[in-house]
């Protein structure tokens, strides 16, 4: 259904791409309405609305794949320039496309989503740590983000590379225009929202944060990832910003006798919304760690918190094993995997055989190192000042705060551990003495 909200009321963009996802088929609830807030655009309730109402319908043919792309690119650049690209590259590409060239001439009538693209974030308004200033970097040092932030700014800064190497093949100006990154000292407000200044970057983070996985197209539609699954942008339903546990629903329609290519998706809320309240979506369980790197947001004690540890990788006859990766979260869930990793290193490392209450014991000791050098290298949650931003500095505090949480909860962990090799020893006659400063 068409929008019915009084046009003043919502930002001309939002009433544009509106008008133009009606007119390919898609809807929005009538009382469903787009509203400034400081990271972009939200959506509200204008009146109050019904449990189980449809919140946003979006046509298959909107929706934004590496296919699609890829076609929409055929007509601009040759088939053997996009055949070495990645799907993210192909997504990518396309959207900055639509600021390399001009949409408004008909010679590039393959990129549609002008309408679409106007309503997502300005570059400074986005949050994630590849859009930190170089100070505000800093402050997550000693964490296992800013490791993962150097790596993703290392991959996708490669990938633009080729891709504009590519493109200048074809035509230096398109090249030219398929901008990175210039090094600033502090993050300013933009002209405009296709601002040349960092357009791979900010493509790159509008799929980071934006894109679900292609399950959620199949006749029962699901946020897991599959083997063959592919990131997917889905205009208007990615409006929607992530509550958890919020209960909503995944409808996709296959009209009967007709192409899969004119199926559509909705989102459904199960709650009723009062007028005024955010309209939220529910991205599923994330820890802070992948909602900051990925999003650019962060939860108050989020539940989902994780760290990820990694066991082994000591030198064993000349090689170098492979390490493990292991996410343990609050409440030391996760962590049994962990322990045993550590109880089979522990035990190939001996060159006798020890008794089962030793094992633990030096089980429980390594551990314990491991988690108090974690805590001991993160840095303290950092205070806004003329270096830091405001809304920055908070989500790096929710982040740390995690992080420190989750490790007191493992060592909690290692002290059960420790004490039920305590009481092993003990009924076998050996009494063990524990250091009080543990």
């Amino acid at each position: 259904m068409a929008c019915s909200t009084p046009p003043s009321s919502e930002p001309q963009n939002a009433l544009d791409f509106k008008e133009w996802l009606v007119s390919y088929g898609g809807s929005f609830h009538p009382n469903a309405r787009y509203t400034p807030v400081p990271q972009g655009l939200s959506i509200v309730a204008s009146e109050a609305i019904e449990p189980d109402a449809t919140i946003v319908t979006c046509p298959f043919q909107l929706i934004i794949t590496p296919l699609q792309s890829k076609m929409a690119l055929l007509p601009l650049l040759h088939a053997s320039k996009l055949k070495h690209w990645s799907e993210r590259q192909l997504m990518i590409v396309y959207i900055c496309f639509h600021w390399i060239a001009s949409p408004d001439s008909d010679t590039y009538d393959t990129l549609i989503h002008s309408p679409y693209l106007a309503t997502l974030p300005s570059q400074d308004q986005l949050r994630t740590p590849l859009h930190f200033t170089a100070e505000e970097l800093d402050a997550l040092k000693g964490t296992n983000l800013y490791g993962a932030t150097i790596d993703r700014h290392r991959g996708w800064e490669a990938e633009w590379k080729q891709c504009r190497t590519d493109i200048s093949k074809a035509k230096a100006n398109w090249g030219e225009g398929l901008t990175w990154y210039v090094p600033h000292s502090h993050i300013t407000s933009l002209p405009s929202q296709c601002s040349s200044r960092e357009r791979y970057l900010t493509a790159s983070t509008y799929l980071s944060s934006r894109a679900f996985p292609s399950t959620l197209l199949l006749e029962s539609p699901s946020l897991v990832q599959s083997p063959d699954s592919y990131p997917i942008l889905v205009p208007g339903v990615d409006s929607l910003n992530h509550a958890r546990a919020q209960p909503v629903s995944w409808v996709v329609d296959f009209p009967p006798f007709v192409e899969e290519s004119y199926g559509k998706i909705s989102l459904v809320t199960r709650t009723a919304m009062n007028a005024g309240a955010e309209i939220f979506n529910n991205y599923g369980a994330k820890p802070n760690s992948e909602l900051l790197l990925g999003y650019g947001f962060t939860l108050p004690t989020n539940p989902d918190d994780t760290i990820v540890l990694k066991i082994g990788g000591a030198p064993d006859g000349g090689q170098q094993q492979q390490q493990q990766q292991h996410e343990v979260g609050r409440g030391a869930r996760g962590a049994a995997s962990v322990w045993d990793a550590i109880v089979d290193a522990v035990k190939s490392a001996e060159d006798k055989e020890v008794p089962e209450w030793q094992i633990i014991l030096d089980s429980a000791d390594t551990l314990r190192g491991m988690t108090e050098s974690l805590l001991a290298r993160l840095p303290r949650p950092p205070v806004p000042d003329a270096l830091l931003r405001t809304d920055v500095t908070e989500m790096i505090g929710h982040y740390i705060t995690g992080q420190v949480d989750v490790l007191q909860d493992l060592v909690s962990y290692t002290d059960e551990r420790e004490t039920s090799g305590v009481s092993m020893a003990r009924r076998e006659g050996v009494i063990i003495q524990l250091d009080e400063d543990k």
